[in-house]
């Protein structure tokens, strides 16, 4: 599975949205209470991005990687997590809504690290896009989401430690409608490498810090038995698919019964009768099409297509699919309030991929009445 690439973290912009707010700055910093060096009474901008370059202490590490996370949520969608994180905290930040993001984020990782911590985790799953799709045995609920986290977490510290060689493990969750969401940080935390430009009177600080953990992400529908696991190596999806079914639904074999891993059926798209309805409001195509037929040196073809349904009906292909094997197809999806739309990819008979943090519910429930994915 392809992994979240690491984002460059440009310090040195990221700091100039200080001036003028460094009492945030100096907040952040007075949370390593003394473990820095730093005089946090007079800390403005130019002498923080100096510390950066020079500076020492035990705690710097701590904060570099703090530093990094709250830089991780200075997108768009970081912004709309961290206001919804505050909110569901009834913590108000912001009053008048004019704080640019940056110093919000990291006047939230101050003030209220729970509100930051959800809006991390939400930001991170959001991120996320290659899952592994699983049934179980029914549409059992987690009885309790913070124990059976805390369970989670220790089983998966033990079986790191066995083959990883490391048991520094965090398991994380949260709740969104049906769905119980965990994020699963794992592996030694990467040492910051610090890459610095400019001049000697004007040092600008161009930091490469790598995620502080591996990440890998679980969301499970209560209402279905549906498990959704991204994980960095398939040994690793094993270990943390039976160690979910373990410890939240006291079951380790919850996911491992006969069929448990045939949960997408793609050769529904060559029936004749194979059909896309759409709520009223929405809109939906087939944009590509990987698939082989039936035919001497056996042919494969790939359509894409703004409408790949009805090119092939003007090619006749279409009724060369059935008996042929499709490997792959991808669905766009349209819904008012993405403009862009939510692009769907299929493949094999468990893997899926499309950002899931808007709209999962409407996706899943689409690609069952189409007959995509197996109920």
């Amino acid at each position: 599975m392809g992994k979240l690439k690491h984002r460059t973290f440009n310090a040195d912009r990221f700091l100039d949205k200080f001036q003028g707010q460094e009492v945030i700055l100096r907040s952040f910093v007075g949370l390593w209470d003394g473990r820095l060096g730093l005089d946090t009474t007079s800390l403005d901008v130019p002498h923080f991005k100096e510390y950066l370059v020079n500076g020492d202490g035990d705690g710097k590490d701590d904060l570099l990687e703090s530093l990094y996370m709250a830089y991780d949520l200075c997108t768009e969608r970081g912004y709309e997590d961290l206001v919804s994180a505050c909110n569901e905290c009834s913590y108000s930040p912001d009053g008048n809504g004019k704080l640019p993001v940056e110093c919000l984020s990291l006047k939230v990782r101050t003030e209220n690290e729970d509100a930051f911590t959800l809006a991390y985790d939400r930001y991170n799953l959001w991120r996320a896009e290659r899952f592994t799709i699983f049934s179980g045995k029914s549409a059992a609920g987690i009885v309790d989401a913070g124990a059976a986290s805390s369970a989670f977490q220790a089983k998966l510290a033990e079986i790191f430690k066995d083959h990883k060689n490391s048991d520094r493990v965090l398991v994380r969750h949260y709740q969104e409608g049906a769905y119980t969401n965990f994020i699963v940080y794992h592996e030694k935390r990467v040492k910051a490498e610090l890459i610095f430009k400019g001049t000697r009177m004007r040092p600008k600080v161009t930091p490469t810090i790598l995620r502080p953990a591996q990440q890998d992400f679980i969301s499970y529908n209560n209402e279905t038995g549906q498990l959704e696991i991204e994980a960095g190596f398939e040994k690793e999806e094993t270990a943390l698919r039976k160690a979910f079914a373990e410890c939240c639904l006291k079951d380790e074999d919850f996911f491992d019964s006969p069929g448990s891993s045939d949960c997408l059926n793609l050769a529904r798209i060559a029936a004749d009768d194979f059909d896309m309805p759409v709520d009223e409001d929405h809109s939906a195509s087939l944009a590509e099409l990987h698939f082989n037929i039936k035919q001497t040196h056996g042919p494969s073809f790939v359509v894409r297509s703004k409408n790949v349904m009805e090119t092939l009906e003007k090619n006749y292909l279409r009724k060369r699919l059935p008996g042929g094997t499709i490997r792959r197809a991808v669905f766009k999806i349209m819904f008012p309030d993405d403009r862009r739309g939510k692009r769907i990819e299929l493949s094999g008979t468990n893997k899926i991929k499309f950002k899931r943090a808007t709209h999962a519910e409407d996706v899943f429930r689409y690609l069952k009445n189409w007959g995509i994915v197996v109920d």
